[in-house]
């Protein structure tokens, strides 16, 4: 059986949970820096794009040369006639200026090496972040794939109740209930490999975009009944709107919800001094609010820094970025009494 060497991208700090996830859907790969390598069969890099959550974008290694003139001469006709060329690494006079480039064709990445050049194609196309269903976002939006990161650092479990605390335009609990339902997360949107003049469409539709799954118990309060209505809307184009309970409730004044689950959010970050000082205000009196509430919860929060206002004692801590911005998922129970 021919096999392709593939590399997966996902957020910094995601690489990890990533290479547990491609595991769990039979491409089983190493982390490195910025993503997981795998060698699989051929046309992996369908299901890969289909199913991956937590995935970035899915490159297809070509080759590795030691020369320009190498490049030239490479066989790629059955990914395309025009390539749209990226260089890093490279001189992109010598090496870049070797293939015809053209704006929005398959997208062909070049990076140096000890050695010459490493050949990729993008298989992608549109970052995986892009799902569909998200058209409208909230003044701090995270991206889907790093909700779906954050969730498996919690080690959250679909039968589990999970309640995000301050929802906005719904990320991380549409993603939460896409997983539980079993759907592909690339059900709804096109891939650059489709164009590939070597594509199988008949393969490709075989691929089941659907899993057996369960109905998940999940909750997604905010103050702000403008993202709320956004959140609906959201969910309601992905499909899992059903599954949901959203309602409006301040996170300062939250009230008992049972006995156990995952209490979630994305918190605001403060970018300057008078805000800083805010939000540790408001971290101080949501942690209050939370040993009130959901005593014995376990929690998971992203947030730039300021964990310690929480007042919660912090089990995990794992670097992240959102957005260009260092930030950090903390993880931890919350305590009873």
């Amino acid at each position: 059986m021919r096999t392709e060497t593939i590399f997966v991208g996902t957020t910094p700090g995601l690489e990890g949970v990533l290479a547990e996830e491609l595991d769990e859907l039979g491409f089983p790969g190493e982390p490195v820096s910025g993503g997981v390598e795998l060698d699989a069969p051929a046309g992996s890099y369908q299901a890969i794009n289909l199913w991956s959550r937590i995935g970035s974008r899915v490159l297809l290694r070509v080759a590795e040369v030691p020369t320009p003139d190498a490049l030239r001469k490479l066989r790629l006709g059955d990914y395309g006639e025009a390539f749209e060329i990226d260089a890093f690494g490279v001189d992109p006079g010598k090496w870049g200026g070797v293939l015809p480039s053209t704006p929005g064709a398959v997208k062909l990445l070049l990076r140096g090496t000890k050695h010459g050049c490493q050949v990729s194609l993008d298989t992608s196309g549109d970052l995986l972040h892009f799902r569909g269903y998200r058209q409208e976002v909230g003044r701090a939006p995270m991206r889907e794939t790093l909700a779906a990161g954050m969730l498996r650092l919690t080690k959250w479990k679909p039968e589990e109740p999970l309640w995000d605390v301050m929802c906005g335009s719904g990320t991380l609990i549409i993603e939460a209930a896409e997983s539980a339902l079993g759907l592909a997360p690339g059900r709804n949107r096109a891939f650059a490999f489709e164009t590939f003049p070597v594509h199988d469409a008949k393969a490709w539709a075989a691929l089941p975009r659907e899993r057996p799954g369960v109905k998940p118990a999940i909750t997604g309060t905010d103050l702000n009944s403008g993202a709320l209505g956004t959140a609906r809307r959201n969910a309601k184009r992905a499909g899992v709107l059903e599954s949901l309970k959203l309602e409006r409730l301040d996170a300062t004044r939250l009230t008992a919800r049972g006995d156990t689950g995952l209490v979630i959010a994305n918190l605001p970050y403060g970018k300057r001094i008078g805000e800083r000082d805010e939000l540790g205000q408001l971290y101080r009196a949501l942690g209050k609010s939370l040993r009130a509430a959901c005593p014995g919860w376990y929690f998971g929060f992203l947030l730039e820094g300021g964990a310690e206002h929480l007042g919660l004692e912090i089990a995990e801590r794992h670097p992240v970025t959102n957005g260009g911005i260092g930030c950090e998922v903390v993880l931890g129970q919350i305590s009873r009494g």
